[in-house]
């Protein structure tokens, strides 16, 4: 791809309410200048999630700077440059297709109430111990999950996304009792920055993502059990592609 159609490309961006501040391609100068993109603060609530598991999956690095922009670089002297920049233009667009229902809804009123990024700059945060928890054979615990979404935590967890608590919402499940509504907890300490692929992975499914009690999960909740298990099926289909896009980036952590 050419650098006039690789601009185009970027600026293209703005359709998906992306502000785009500055980039270098670094196409030409390569051995003088890194390849980066920065992407204003004020491009829609909750991006920045999206921005890192973006360049996650695209083998770029995502970073805060002091002001709040996201910027995603490469190092100098890559000779696939050009690849790069195709990956990363391909990744975005996939993903932030898959976001288009959360954007009409931020459009529409609905601003989420927990912010990835906040959370992620908190000191207590920052100084956690960095060895991340091992993941749990999803047949230690199967039996204490709803019947009705046995299969979808299976599939979850042997995607890498390890959860720790769930219910399925459904009456059929809790005939004893009241179900709750659904949801399902994550261990967002399985590998670094998992949080941030959570954080999109819900948006993308239409769940509701916050922060768990025990300072090491994500919640995902639904705020009626109507249609839950469409978002159910939905949520493992969307989690086997994400976790296809970071296929790579997760093996580091194995």
């Amino acid at each position: 791809m050419t650098s006039n159609k690789m601009d185009r490309s970027i600026k293209a961006l703005s359709k998906f309410d992306l502000v785009v501040n500055q980039f270098s391609l670094a196409l030409d100068e390569p051995l003088v200048y890194s390849p980066f993109i920065e992407f204003n603060r004020m491009s829609y609530p909750g991006f920045e999630a999206h921005l890192y598991t973006i360049a996650d999956a695209s083998h770029w690095k995502p970073e805060i700077n002091e002001t709040g922009d996201v910027i995603l670089s490469r190092p100098k002297n890559e000779s696939d440059l050009s690849e790069s920049w195709l990956k990363l233009m391909a990744v975005t667009l996939e993903i932030m297709s898959a976001l288009e229902n959360y954007r009409q809804g931020l459009k529409h009123g609905k601003i989420p109430t927990t912010h990835w990024m906040y959370h992620e700059i908190r000191w207590y945060r920052k100084n956690w111990d960095e060895s991340p928890h091992q993941l749990k054979p999803p047949e230690d615990f199967l039996y204490s999950v709803d019947e009705s979404i046995q299969s979808n935590i299976k599939e979850l967890n042997d995607l890498g996304f390890s959860t720790t608590q769930s219910c399925s919402g459904l009456a059929k499940d809790h005939a004893d009792r009241e179900a709750y509504l659904p949801y399902v907890m994550f261990d967002e300490r399985t590998y670094p920055r998992a949080s941030a692929h959570l954080f999109t992975l819900a948006d993308m499914t239409g769940w509701i993502p916050s922060y768990g009690p025990h300072n090491f999960d994500i919640e995902f909740m639904l705020h009626n059990a109507e249609g839950a298990e469409k978002f159910w099926d939905n949520l493992v289909t969307s989690a086997r592609r994400l976790a296809e896009l970071l296929c790579d980036y997760m093996a580091c952590f194995k």
